[in-house]
């Protein structure tokens, strides 16, 4: 069972949404929908992925990066070139051709799982990353999308834990509707622009995160979930501060939904931080 520990000060700011496949459904539902648009944490549970070979990536030997550093996971483009995994995990054609191989059948089995959970929705572009490098407590953080988006499309990413041995924990901070009230006069943040959703996702994180004299984080009140093998979970990586405390082998699909397919169009990243 998923194990979640909430700050006992701020305990009733903090939601996470828990489905267990066995008994709930899971599949073009009201419920899956608001949960996600929320941007709340939304774990499943019990949701086997069709068509992926989770005993493939469970054998990948163990990959630990010198001075536990951050590197960019593995994308399409990646996979195709070669040249990041012959030098990141000594890969030879042969292996090469094979994680290819897998990668294509994992990307088709996660496109189908989204189109039976969210049908309503309609995407622009979507993608399948990997992470299998160890991370052990990396910063509180919220992720920064690159320029192209714009604020017409709210982001989904979903993560499996493909380790079969240990968990993925995660930290969950302040969102950024917390962190505007907290600290919107003493970091004087009415100067950012907030119909520029990229400019503004990111000078919150550098102010109000990553400040030197806050960012550490013994200064936010902090929730942990404790994800096992398997699980399936989403949630507002641009809205919610987060770390890493422990990870192996994850995979990562991103989608990006348009603005006007969502059920509640008003709870987009654009809008919601215009209301702040």
């Amino acid at each position: 069972m998923t194990r979640i520990a909430k700050d006992i000060i701020a305990k009733d700011d903090f939601v996470v949404n828990v489905f267990d496949y066995n008994n709930d459904k899971v599949f073009d539902t009201d419920e899956l929908y608001a949960a996600f648009e929320s941007g709340w944490p939304v774990v499943i549970q019990n949701l086997p992925i069709e068509g992926l070979d989770y005993q493939y990536y469970d054998d990948l030997p163990d990959w630990t990066i010198e001075d536990n550093k951050w590197i960019m996971p593995w994308y399409n483009s990646h996979i195709k070139n070669r040249t990041r995994l012959m030098l990141e995990r000594g890969w030879n054609d042969e292996q090469i051709d094979i994680f290819h191989k897998k990668h294509k059948q994992a990307n088709n089995a996660w496109n189908e799982l989204f189109d039976k959970m969210f049908p309503k929705y309609k995407t622009t572009e979507r993608m399948l990353s990997h992470r299998y490098n160890t991370l052990v407590e990396n910063k509180l953080h919220l992720d920064e999308l690159d320029e192209q988006h714009t604020g017409k499309e709210q982001q989904i990413r979903m993560f499996v834990q493909l380790d079969k041995k240990r968990p993925r924990v995660l930290t969950f901070g302040p969102d950024l509707e917390q962190l505007y009230k907290q600290y919107k006069d003493e970091f004087n943040l009415y100067d950012i622009d907030k119909n520029d959703v990229h400019n503004f996702i990111s000078e919150m994180r550098n102010r109000c995160v990553w400040n030197e004299k806050k960012w550490d984080q013994f200064h936010h009140p902090l929730h942990y979930i404790t994800f096992n093998p398997g699980d399936i979970w989403f949630f507002n990586a641009q809205w919610i501060t987060h770390q890493i405390v422990f990870g192996t082998k994850l995979q990562c699909f991103e989608a990006d939904i348009l603005n006007d397919s969502l059920i509640y169009p008003e709870l987009c990243m654009a809008e919601r931080i215009k209301k702040l």
